[in-house]
């Protein structure tokens, strides 16, 4: 379909839509304005509308596979940890971008949606945050802001440099989540399922503990990837929850189980130290958001050893890996 916003002609396009979605999402796009709501937010960010493609999709995997031409070896998964993926941007050399969202999120509402109107709105305010947060990807890559850019400038020692480009990724998703927050916030919010992620990476750390004497490599990946997993909503978090008006990191309403375990002792610093970045609308240089990484490389370091995993890479880039804890 396409649309006239504020002079700009947009072209939302669509694919591999089932036919119970087509018929709903069309009544979204033209009759209730939501294609109006995704072209603005990403106009807000990504002006030129011939620098962009925006594509609502049925099967966000095959999607991906078909505009970055992937090998079937390496396709694309959208399952992170204990989350799971509703949109991607893809930058091109040419310096256009494709935004591709699943039609998930715009049916996924709560179950405290009573009405067709409820649906609706969750509808459009799903629909503003990610086309938001989608663009401000573009618009990092565009400024020469995206993780691409600062992730290998950190001289750190090597357990530290491990992790440069797992947090960088993550940095570019507070920015832009900081953003989110002020101008389209998420009608899901990550207090909801963080629970579900610490008893995520609970059961992964006693599952390597279990079989690192048969498989020590898939028990170290499994451990890691799960760390990977959890930090990635504490930065989610931190951007969502924000600050008070001293400065002083928010917390969760309700503390799930394990906070006290896994987050509780390094909560300030981690939400300290991510706010130190700006918000995806405010531009920052490569040396100022590789400080910050170098401070959250050194983090998780301390925050893993602190929970009873010592994990060592050596300049040679031999591994080592220890579960202190009989059971986590």
């Amino acid at each position: 379909m396409t649309d006239a916003l504020g002079g700009s002609q947009i072209t939302i396009n669509v694919a591999h839509l089932s036919e119970e979605v087509s018929g709903p999402l069309m009544y979204l796009l033209q009759e209730q304005n939501l294609g109006a709501v995704l072209g603005t937010q990403v106009l807000s960010l990504l002006p030129d509308p011939k620098s962009w493609r925006l594509t609502i999709t049925g099967d966000i995997v095959k999607t991906v596979n078909e505009i970055e031409n992937r090998d079937p070896d390496n396709a694309y998964t959208t399952d992170r940890g204990a989350g799971h993926v509703g949109a991607r941007t893809i930058t091109h050399p040419d310096d256009t971008s494709d935004i591709i969202i699943s039609d998930d999120v715009f049916f996924n509402s709560p179950e405290t949606a009573n009405s067709i109107q409820d649906v609706i709105e969750h509808a459009l305010v799903a629909g503003a945050h990610i086309a938001l947060h989608e663009a401000g990807h573009a618009a990092l890559h565009h400024r020469g802001e995206d993780c691409s850019v600062y992730q290998d400038l950190p001289q750190r020692e090597p357990t530290h440099y491990a992790w440069r480009k797992h947090l960088a990724a993550h940095i570019d998703d507070d920015r832009i989540e900081q953003l989110t927050a002020q101008r389209a916030p998420s009608p899901h919010s990550q207090e909801s399922h963080l629970e579900d992620a610490i008893a995520h990476f609970r059961d992964e750390l006693n599952e390597s503990k279990r079989t690192w004497q048969s498989d020590l490599g898939s028990a170290m990946f499994r451990t890691l990837t799960a760390a990977n997993s959890l930090i990635r909503v504490i930065a989610y978090l931190t951007a969502e929850l924000g600050v008070d008006e001293e400065g002083s990191p928010v917390r969760p309403s309700n503390l799930p189980e394990g906070w006290n375990e896994y987050i509780e002792h390094s909560w300030d610093e981690w939400s300290q130290t991510f706010h130190e970045l700006k918000p995806a609308d405010h531009p920052m240089t490569a040396a100022e958001i590789a400080a910050i990484l170098a401070k959250l490389c050194e983090l998780t370091d301390r925050w893993l050893r602190s929970i009873g995993v010592q994990y060592l890479m050596t300049s040679t880039q031999d591994q080592s890996i220890y579960w202190t804890e009989d059971r986590y």
